[in-house]
């Protein structure tokens, strides 16, 4: 039986104020809806079906748009868009106890609340709050169609779920509201939970040690990373592209975009197409629970979005009062460190339900957070500094980016889609954008704390923050007002504007791949921005020099795929040839050493395996693609070397990014040796795991779909471009897939109206086992091939498989 929430849930006829009117202003400017009055029919939306289940909605309404859009969603993914739900709720240990996430629960009950959800909801234009509305209406209607007996069944089902039950429009304004705090308020959560004025002081330091060697021998960025719930830098984020007309064998632009996220969960994206006529038009892709596409493509304008290296909070360091330690000093002055009780339920072992209440500690910049998992000498109140830290999050409440992905779908070219990034609403992503026209963009225009470089540089002071900003959490003096954020200009308070974030506009080509906007194309290289961003003139990963290796031996026609220039086939090889950079820099000299080991048997408890493990490296082809047989062999041996001292021959030049570092530095003993040993521990590894030395990587990589096992091409994005992210499951092999290579577009234009584009979902549409989509785009990536995406209506109506109008 569904559960309802009644304090927040509306009467249906409050929900409905559903037409709206599109309306251009007389200079040609963006569209601005306006609401006409109510009619009859609540919601009205037509759906075809096309290949690969990709639903194309139809509408007259925004309301109505998002009804359709919700429907679809929920048809494929509804069990995972509810378990969104209930974590964006903060009701995940609520259903799942121990497999929830209390901390998180009681965090979002602090900031993601249903007062906190009206606020952000009332905010927006009444479009958008009729499609929030009409989206959450979709959902519903799915849900009393099938019914919770009926619902999917699987790792992620929830057929039969007591957590299953009507939503409404603060609903989906909570599960975006956590994926907006996803690199800030969300991973930092048990740092904020574990705050707490009954804390005993942190151990005083021994005799003869100084609080900076203490710190430094306790502080471990690893930990902190685990902490904070965030993946290695190198196994998530993703890739793209943006190529102008000069790079171009055609006028017009080319688009590539590669997000690496997770294969599991509500952050799997999915396919659709929204047409409002007149107004919107839009195919592409989201996050499970969000309502228009925020990666896609219109009829001139395509982009894509990369992980970007920005902050979205700052730590501040509080001085205590004395005489209170409930009380921290501001520009001379006191201020109170302000209580705020929250509760929250945890389901225990015997299936009853405890009721938690927890008291938050802020100060005016935010919570207070013990970084005691970081280093004992950060726990306690006060630590061993005899301060406190606390923390601002510039996304707080941020749920501009809604609106702004709607504008950018609207834009007719790369100047109204520049126009529409002003309102700085992306929240930890960077922008890469073409259009039909021949104009590309990098761009990090995201939501960033407005600290300066003069603020960074004057208002990091003392050894704490000082060494917490050189692990990569920007820690500031919290005592002076003027080490608050700056504001820019007609943007939200506390971030910086448009012109003062990174941005390469070009005729040539720019890029990303997960470092910082200073190398968006080597030949323009971006310098002079706030460190906050992103640092500047610092090697750049494998994955981001295999990036820009292969786009500049593209425009000089070297790489075998045909004359210089990109094109929307050639771009496409870039990604699933699936070649090996790390590879390339250096395993020629691999080979060399472990072809000159006469006796393994001093490194390896395999020593016969080794000595073929080298032969089957010295004939693998460098790619990870299903038929190269090594890869593993390849992989297993770089992971046990990395991090070796001294590896390189040839040191980093911020001259030259791309090309450097370079050359295994075998006239290093210690390196050679090390390099004997990774080799070694690698094979020992796979035999380990029942891997053969000479399986392909078909065979050893693999997604497993109802029984049938789907080779997957794509490697760790430690050594490459095209990234799969999979773990070593012994007997089996690299089988457990957790993210990388997801929906994957590549979007151009021709003389024609619609764009000539094509996409891959590696994952498929579908999470439900019984769906017919839960495989069949998995089996197409598996076989190297792709949708061509059907945008316009006679390529749609050629693909179709099924369509409906669907009406309350």
């Amino acid at each position: 039986m569904t559960s309802t929430k009644p304090h927040h849930w509306r009467p249906l006829v409050a929900l409905l104020s559903a037409t709206l009117l599109a309306a251009c202003d007389n200079n040609g400017g963006s569209v601005q809806p306006v609401v006409p009055p109510l009619t009859d029919t609540t919601y009205s939306a037509d759906i075809v079906w096309t290949e690969y289940g990709i639903p194309h909605v139809t509408a007259q309404d925004w309301g109505s748009l998002g009804y359709g859009s919700g429907y679809v969603a929920a048809q494929a993914n509804y069990c995972v868009i509810m378990r969104a739900i209930v974590d964006g709720n903060g009701d995940s240990a609520r259903y799942f106890g121990s497999d929830g996430d209390l901390d998180l629960d009681l965090v979002m009950k602090l900031f993601n609340d249903d007062e906190a959800a009206q606020r952000m909801f009332d905010a927006f234009p009444e479009f958008l709050q009729q499609n929030l509305t009409g989206y959450a209406a979709g959902l519903n209607r799915y849900l009393a169609d099938t019914g919770v007996d009926n619902l999917a069944e699987g790792d992620e089902g929830c057929r039969g779920g007591p957590w299953v039950r009507q939503v409404d429009a603060l609903d989906i304004v909570q599960r975006v509201h956590k994926q907006i705090l996803r690199a800030s308020s969300d991973p930092l959560s048990g740092f904020s939970v574990a705050a707490s004025p009954d804390t005993a002081m942190a151990s005083v330091l021994p005799p003869g040690i100084t609080a900076g060697e203490q710190l430094l021998a306790t502080l471990d960025k690893e930990a902190v990373a685990v902490a904070m719930d965030m993946p290695a830098a190198e196994e998530i984020g993703s890739n793209a592209y943006a190529v102008g007309a000069d790079a171009s064998q055609t006028n017009s632009g080319i688009l590539f975009g590669n997000p690496h996220f997770p294969w599991q969960g509500y952050e799997r994206f999915f396919m659709f197409h929204l047409t409002l006529p007149g107004e919107y038009d839009v195919m592409g892709s989201a996050l499970l629970g969000l309502p228009a596409p925020v990666i896609g493509f219109n009829e001139n304008v395509a982009w894509s979005h990369t992980v970007s290296t920005g902050k979205r909070f700052t730590f501040y360091e509080l001085e205590l009062n004395p005489e209170n330690k409930m009380q921290y000093i501001y520009d001379g002055e006191i201020r109170d460190i302000e209580g705020r009780t929250v509760t929250a339920q945890n389901l225990q072992a015997d299936g009853s339900v405890e009721t938690v209440e927890h008291t938050f500690y802020l100060s005016h910049f935010g919570p207070i957070v013990d970084l005691g998992r970081v280093s004992p000498l950060l726990a306690g109140w006060p630590n061993a500094a005899g301060t406190l830290l606390t923390y601002r999050d510039a996304n707080l409440e941020n749920l501009r980016g809604l609106e702004q992905w709607v504008r950018m779908g609207q834009a007719a070219d790369l100047d109204e889609f520049k126009q529409a990034l002003r309102s700085i609403g992306i929240p930890w992503v960077n922008t890469i954008a073409a259009d039909r026209y021949g104009d590309a963009l990098y761009s990090d225009i995201s939501v960033v704390p407005n600290v300066s470089t003069n603020k960074y540089n004057s208002c990091i002071r003392g050894l704490l923050q000082t060494l917490l900003t050189d692990q990569g959490f920007v820690t500031m003096d919290g005592s002076d007002s003027a080490c608050e954020w700056g504001n820019d200009p007609d943007t939200a308070a506390g971030v910086f504007g448009y012109d003062n974030l990174p941005k390469l506009e070009t005729r040539s080509y720019g890029a990303n791949a997960n470092d910082s906007y200073w190398l968006a194309n080597p030949r323009r290289l971006l310098t002079g921005f706030s460190p906050i961003i992103g640092k500047e003139e610092v090697t750049q990963s494998i994955r981001t020099r295999h990036t820009f290796t292969q786009a500049e031996n593209r425009l000089a026609g070297t790489d075998g795929l045909g004359a210089p220039g990109f094109n929307v086939d050639n771009i496409r090889q870039l990604s699933y040839q699936a070649t090996n950079h790390a590879a390339e820099l250096i395993v020629a000299d691999v080979i060399d050493i472990c072809s000159g080991v006469e006796d393994w048997s001093a490194y390896s408890e395999n020593p016969a395996t080794a000595a073929q493990a080298c032969s089957v490296l010295a004939d693998w082809d460098g790619a990870h693609r299903l038929d190269s047989v090594g890869g593993h062999v390849f992989y297993e041996f770089w992971k046990a070397v990395s991090g070796t001292d001294d590896f390189w021959a040839v040191p980093f030049d911020p001259a030259d990014p791309v090309n450097t570092p370079r050359d295994l530095n075998t006239a290093n003993e210690a390196v050679v040796a090390a390099v004997t040993q990774a080799f070694a521990d690698g094979v020992d590894t796979l035999v380990t795991a029942g891997i053969a030395m000479d399986a392909p990587w078909g065979e050893v990589q693999f997604d497993e779909k109802n029984g049938t096992r789907y080779g997957i091409h794509g490697g760790s994005g430690s050594m490459m471009f095209s990234v799969i992210t999979s773990s070593l499951v012994d007997g089996e092999g690299y089988a457990n897939i957790t993210h990388g290579n997801s929906y994957i577009q590549a979007v151009t234009w021709d003389e024609s109206d619609c764009p000539d584009a094509y996409a891959i979902l590696t994952y498929s549409q579908s999470t439900d086992p019984a769906n017919p989509h839960y495989a069949d785009t998995t089996e197409l990536y598996s076989s190297g091939n792709w949708i061509d995406m059907p945008f316009c209506e006679a390529a749609r109506d050629a693909q179709e498989i099924g369509r409906t109008t669907l009406e309350e």
